[in-house]
């Protein structure tokens, strides 16, 4: 299935069965075994979200596989890619050489302020961390930069490797306490206990959404 659409068909496409993007030096697979972004792409069967102006907030950058990508797909927009390893912060500085859109920082995704300057104005909250408390760290986050969509990563043995389905079914239901809008997808076929969920409208205080 051709996942295109209308204003990032020229960054993204499907050959051969398999999604590619288009980097500064050409087009490159997009591998959905070291991307839990496209696993989601394909298990969800939905487009590519984002416009390619796009203000990204990306909490667990690691070594910038996956950041790579949404900077080819975000080429007019802006990625700021958080993460806490010094080593792989060494390894995404390398790819941030490529990158004019993407903006690397060092420091703890529990602490939305220290990088501000570089995320302001986010239109999507990505997070792909491993964290004990990623559902409160993600919830943190939107709250504090209130993106128009999100997207959580969840990797349940990081929060209990005795009950991954509870962990995966309670941060569901937790998530639905706060949002309209909660897809979850399974991705355990690429990346073993985790799911992916979609977020959208923030509910208001009587349950309504935050949407004027």
């Amino acid at each position: 299935m051709d996942r295109r659409r209308r204003g990032v068909s020229e960054w993204l496409r499907t050959r051969r069965g398999r999604l590619q993007t288009c980097s500064p030096s050409g087009w490159r697979d997009w591998n959905q075994y070291r991307s839990k972004l496209v696993a989601w792409l394909h298990a969800s069967k939905r487009e590519w979200p984002l416009e390619p102006d796009a203000s990204v907030l990306y909490l667990g950058a690691a070594e910038g596989t996956t950041v790579s990508h949404v900077c080819d797909l975000c080429p007019r927009g802006r990625v700021a890619a958080i993460e806490v390893s010094p080593t792989a912060m060494a390894e995404l500085l390398i790819v941030a050489k490529r990158y004019q859109n993407l903006l690397p920082v060092l420091t703890d995704a529990h602490f939305p302020a220290r990088y501000q300057p570089q995320a302001e104005g986010c239109d999507f909250l990505y997070q792909d961390i491993a964290q004990r408390d990623q559902l409160a760290i993600f919830l943190r986050n939107w709250d504090f930069y209130q993106p128009r969509q999100g997207l959580l990563i969840l990797k349940a043995p990081g929060i209990d490797t005795r009950t991954p389905g509870a962990v995966l079914d309670k941060a569901e239901l937790e998530l639905c306490k706060t949002f309209a809008t909660v897809e979850r997808s399974d991705i355990s076929r690429w990346a073993k206990g985790h799911a992916a969920f979609w977020i959208e409208e923030p509910l208001g205080e009587n349950g309504a959404t935050g949407e004027n």
